[in-house]
C-alpha cells in the first residue's frame, strides 16, 4: 500500500512556512545571535528557504537543511532564480543527525522546528555540536 502524503508534503508543494512572530521575530533572533557579513549560518528545517533568503541579506553565507527532499528541490530552484548560488546552499538532512563537522557554524537558527523531531534533545545537541565555540543557537519555537 502506498503511503499517503502528509502535511510536510503538502507544505513542500505550496511553499508553506510558519514562523512565530513573522520577519520581526526572525530579525530579533538574528540580532541576538550577532549575525554579520562574516557569519556562516545554518538554518535547520529551512523549508521553502524564506528565512535563508532573509538571513543572506545580512551579507553572510547561509546553509540550510530540510528533511523533505521536495522542499530542498523547491528551495534550490528559488536560490537559482534569485541568483544566490554560492551564498545560499541547501541539503537534505535530519535535525537529529546533521551531516556537518563539529564547530562549523557561527550560529544555528531554527524557527518552528524543534517541536517536530522525535528526539528533541538529540536535535538540540546537534545544533550545539555544529556551532563554533562562542557561537549561538537561536530558537524561535512553539511549545513542544
Amino acid at each position: 500500500m502506498k503511503e499517503q502524503p502528509g502535511f510536510f508534503d503538502f507544505a513542500a508543494e505550496v511553499g508553506l512556512t510558519k514562523h512565530i512572530g513573522g520577519v520581526e521575530a526572525t530579525d530579533t533572533l538574528l540580532q541576538l545571535c550577532h549575525i554579520n557579513k562574516d557569519s556562516y549560518i545554518l538554518d535547520v528545517a529551512a523549508g521553502g528557504c524564506h528565512t535563508m533568503l532573509h538571513i543572506q541579506e545580512y551579507g553572510c553565507r547561509v546553509m540550510g537543511v530540510d528533511i523533505s527532499e521536495r522542499m530542498v528541490e523547491r528551495s534550490r530552484e528559488r536560490v537559482a532564480r534569485e541568483k544566490l548560488t554560492g551564498r545560499v546552499e541547501i541539503r537534505v538532512a535530519d535535525a537529529q543527525d546533521l551531516p556537518f563537522e563539529d564547530d562549523l557554524f557561527d550560529a544555528v537558527i531554527t524557527e518552528s522546528v524543534t517541536a517536530f523531531p522525535e528526539d528533541k534533545q538529540k536535535a538540540v545537541c546537534e545544533y550545539a555540536r555544529v556551532t563554533k565555540p562562542g557561537g549561538y543557537v537561536g530558537l524561535n519555537e512553539t511549545a513542544c
